[in-house]
C-alpha cells in the first residue's frame, strides 16, 4: 500500500514549545533568539514556554519576557514533573498546525529550525540529530573496525556516527533501536518539528526524559514518515545532577508500562486532498518500516 501524500505545510503557522528547567544565564537570550527567528520566517507563530518548576528564577524571568514578546505564553508546572509531562502540557496548549519542540537554553540554535522546515512537507515529523562534538579516538577506531568487519563479513554498509554523545547516549540509542524499533541516529535529541495532528494519535505516557523516544516509537508503529537533519549542539555548561534512585525506578516502571501497554489515540481520518503518492526512497524521505 502506497503512503498518502502530505499537503504542504512548511509555510503554515507554527507553535514552538520550549521546555525550561534549570536553564541559567542563557535563558533570556535563547527565548529572544527563538522569537527573532520565528518573526523572520513570516507566518504567524506562538511560543509556549513550559516552566518545569525551575529553581533558578527562569519562571519569573519568563513572565517578564511575556510582557516583551506578545507571542509568548508561559505555563508553570506545579512541582518538578519531568520532560514528558512538560511536553504534554505544551502540546495540549498549542494551536497551530506545525509544532516544534526544544530546550529553552542555548544547547540548540533556533536558526536550525529552517533546516527542519525545508524537510517537513513530504513527511510527518523531522528529527534533529546532534553534531559538532568530536568523537574520542578510541571510539573512532573501534567504529572503523566495526564497519569494516560488517562490510567484509556480511556485506552491510553501516552508517558513520556524526558525533559523540557519551556512553549513556549510546546506551539509550540501543534501547530505542532494539527494544522499541526506532532506527534513528539520535532518539533523545529534543529538537524536532511535527505536523501537530500526529499527536492526536500519540499521547505521551511517560513523564520523564524517555518521552522523545516514546514519541518516535509510537510514530514508527503508526507508519508515520520520519526524516532526520543535523543540528548544531552545544553541551550545557554544567552537567545535570544525577537522577536519584527513586526517579530511576520510576523511569524503569514507565518504560516497562509503555512496552506492555502503549496507548494510542483514535484512528486518524485522511485529510481532504490527500492522494496516494509514489513511495519515496527511505534514505531520502526517512520512511521507517511499517509495523
Amino acid at each position: 500500500m502506497e503512503p498518502l501524500s502530505r499537503p504542504p505545510i512548511a509555510a503554515a503557522p507554527l507553535s514552538a514549545v520550549l521546555i525550561a528547567g534549570e536553564e541559567g544565564a542563557d535563558f533570556d537570550d535563547s527565548v529572544r533568539g527563538w522569537a527573532t527567528v520565528l518573526r523572520e520566517l513570516g507566518p504567524p507563530f506562538e511560543i509556549i514556554l513550559v516552566d518545569d518548576s525551575s529553581t533558578d528564577g527562569s519562571g519569573a524571568r519568563a513572565d517578564l519576557l511575556a510582557g516583551e514578546i506578545p507571542q509568548l505564553r508561559v505555563l508553570h508546572q506545579s512541582g518538578r514533573r519531568g520532560l514528558g509531562a512538560a511536553l504534554r502540557a505544551g502540546i495540549a496548549a498549542a494551536q497551530y498546525p506545525l509544532l516544534a519542540d526544544c530546550r529553552a537554553d542555548k544547547q540548540y540554535l533556533p536558526a536550525d529550525l529552517k533546516r527542519l522546515l525545508e524537510r517537513i512537507d513530504p513527511v510527518d515529523l523531522v528529527i534533529g540529530y546532534r553534531v559538532g562534538q568530536p568523537m574520542p579516538s578510541w571510539r573512532r577506531w573501534l567504529g572503523m573496525l566495526h564497519r569494516g568487519l560488517a562490510r567484509a563479513l556480511f556485506g552491510l554498509c553501516l552508517e558513520r556516527s556524526d558525533g559523540w554523545l557519551g556512553a549513556r547516549g549510546r546506551g539509550r540509542r540501543q534501547l530505542a533501536r532494539w527494544i522499541f524499533g526506532v532506527p534513528v541516529r539520535d532518539p533523545e535529541c529534543l529538537f524536532a518539528l511535527f505536523r501537530r495532528a500526529v499527536f492526536e494519535r500519540i499521547p505521551i505516557q511517560t513523564d520523564g526524559d524517555f518521552a522523545p523516544i516514546e514519541i518516535l516509537a509510537k510514530a514508527n508503529f503508526l507508519s508515520c514518515l520520519i526524516t532526520e537533519v543535523p543540528v548544531t549542539w552545544i553541551p550545557p555548561r554544567a552537567e545535570p545532577p544525577p537522577s536519584g534512585k527513586e526517579l530511576r525506578r520510576q523511569e524503569r516502571r514507565e518504560i516497562w508500562r509503555l512496552f506492555r501497554q502503549p496507548e494510542f489515540g483514535p484512528p486518524a481520518q485522511a485529510p481532504t486532498g490527500m492522494v496516494a503518492a509514489p513511495q519515496p526512497a527511505a534514505a531520502d524521505a526517512g520512511q521507517l518500516p511499517p509495523p
